[in-house]
């Protein structure tokens, strides 16, 4: 992957993740209030963002995490999908369709919701691993994945602490952090290549023959 291609998409997946995390700190309790519109379809353009975002994270390190990345990858993608893409798009274009929760809950697109959570929860794993062993991008990644996981075990034992940061807003600022980190690469990409280049030039090769 290019150091141009790296850097846009590293952009992509933090935008992504910053639009979710926006979304889900004002995402009403109740589907009748008037803020759910603006706030799935915010939600929707992050998760759009994100979903291919992270597929470009796992092409950057793809050729020292080829396996484990993959499935890492995937996993997280599917489950994302499962969970969040159905009640997004009827939050912003059919609010009504969520004022019975237990109907939505009961429908094909509810019960996804569950193995979507166990993929996330696997995935998020199996990319921190691979993130963790291929070394491409800085420790910020790695650790990121880790406090999301982290979060998401004692938001599921400490309900006041869900409700009290707004889960998931947290984990989607977590996961912007992984486009920040492929930013950073691109940016050493830059640095290294330009140093490269100027030592490259004619003119820089007199001078250090003088």
């Amino acid at each position: 992957m290019t150091t141009h291609t790296l850097r846009r998409w590293g952009a992509v997946l933090f935008a992504g993740g910053l639009c979710l995390t926006l979304s889900y700190l004002f995402y009403p309790s109740t589907a009748h209030s008037s803020l759910i519109r603006p706030c799935a379809a915010l939600g929707l353009v992050g998760i759009l963002m994100v979903l291919p975002g992270l597929i470009a994270y796992q092409r950057g390190q793809a050729a020292r995490a080829t396996v484990n990345g993959w499935i890492g990858t995937t996993l997280l993608f599917a489950g994302l999908g499962m969970l969040e893409i159905a009640h997004l798009i009827l939050g912003a274009f059919s609010p009504s369709s969520l004022y019975d929760l237990d109907a939505y809950h009961a429908s094909l697109w509810g019960e996804l919701e569950f193995p979507g959570v166990i993929c996330i929860a696997i995935g998020t794993i199996v990319l921190a691993i691979a993130t963790r062993r291929s070394g491409f991008y800085p420790r910020l990644a790695f650790w990121a994945l880790v406090a999301n996981v982290t979060f998401a075990v004692a938001d599921s034992f400490v309900v006041p602490l869900g409700d009290a940061v707004r889960t998931p807003a947290p984990n989607y600022a977590l996961t912007a952090l992984l486009g920040l980190a492929m930013i950073r690469v691109a940016q050493a990409r830059g640095t290294r290549d330009g140093a490269v280049e100027s030592l490259n030039r004619p003119d820089s090769q007199i001078s250090v023959k003088q």
